[in-house]
């Protein structure tokens, strides 16, 4: 099998380049640099490799999980990740069955009590019921399906509307212009021998995702910053945007629930732009704990306004 470009593997599996890249730093994934290319090419094994993390991660199968089944290449362990997945789901829906039952016992005993004002609650309760008999049917499963029930098990938990405000910007971007790409616990100390550092959850630091995939590091500077580095300074305009927060392992899926957050809400709109993560996580304590958080940011506008 030829080899395939990562502009084509991000657009065909539906994964971001940082996503990745993460797995290559887990040593679940390799890629190919050939010469004269600037882009990862990926082969034959490889793009098998990444069809089997994205459906255990479908599947939500742990990263740390993820690596031991890979390196013992033992059905043993595969079917005890999926046991210990089962228990936990088994805990879970327990815990929502005991909800169900409760509400429904309220709102029985709320019928039965004459309440007739609050109408909309019956209505609730058949519409709970339609609900329920529809997910207790037997669906073929797909990867498509995978993806969309993986999707709405993670949620969302947390979103913030943010106003950011402009500020000049060093960017992982050299002038030759080519983008700087290190491991994830080596770009905070990318600008700082120029003495910049990221500041995680202070705003000072993103990273922005380009229209090519690639992501570029950008550093808040002082607006007379005399650069004199090899990486090109901007101009960032800021703006308003809706942000939640996600670990590594579910970011492309906490971007695409947060674009249909922005999408149904009636007080915003989402508006052409560039997609940003931010770590929140210190980067001592991320590497130590092998575990990387972050904050995604869509670029919205407020119903009304002109883009």
């Amino acid at each position: 099998m030829d080899l395939v470009r990562i502009n084509e593997v991000v657009e065909t599996f539906g994964v971001s380049s940082r996503t990745l890249r993460y797995y290559e730093e887990k040593g679940l994934l390799w890629s190919q640099h050939p010469e004269n290319k600037a882009q990862r090419y990926y082969d034959g094994a490889a793009l098998e490799r990444l069809k089997q993390i994205i459906v255990l991660r479908k599947l939500q199968i742990p990263i740390k999980d993820i690596v031991s089944i890979f390196e013992n290449e033992s059905m043993s362990v595969l079917i005890q990740s999926f046991v210990d997945k089962l228990d936990a789901l088994d805990l879970e829906i327990t815990a929502l069955s005991e909800l169900r039952r409760l509400v429904d016992d309220f709102l029985h005993k709320m019928l039965i009590s004459g309440v007739k004002k609050i109408s909309a609650i019956s209505l609730l309760y058949e519409e709970t019921e339609k609900r329920l008999a529809v997910a207790e049917e037997q669906e073929a499963i797909s990867f498509e399906r995978i993806s969309e029930v993986s999707r709405k098990a993670l949620k969302l938990h947390d979103v913030r509307i943010l106003r950011l405000p402009s500020k000049r910007m060093l960017t992982s971007r050299l002038y030759t212009g080519e983008i700087e790409t290190l491991d994830l616990d080596k770009m905070q100390n990318l600008f700082a021998c120029y003495g910049f550092h990221p500041n995680p959850g202070f705003h000072n630091c993103f990273f922005r995702k380009e229209n090519n995939g690639e992501w570029v590091m950008m550093m808040e500077i002082p607006a007379d910053y005399e650069n004199q580095s090899p990486y090109v300074d901007e101009h960032f305009q800021g703006g308003l945007y809706a942000v939640a927060s996600s670990f590594m392992e579910d970011m492309d899926d906490t971007f695409v629930l947060l674009k249909d957050w922005v999408t149904q809400s009636d007080a915003f709109n989402p508006i052409d732009g560039a997609e940003m993560i931010e770590e929140i996580l210190p980067w001592d304590i991320a590497i130590k704990l092998n575990r990387y958080q972050q904050d995604v940011y869509i670029p919205i506008q407020e119903l009304g306004d002109n883009p």
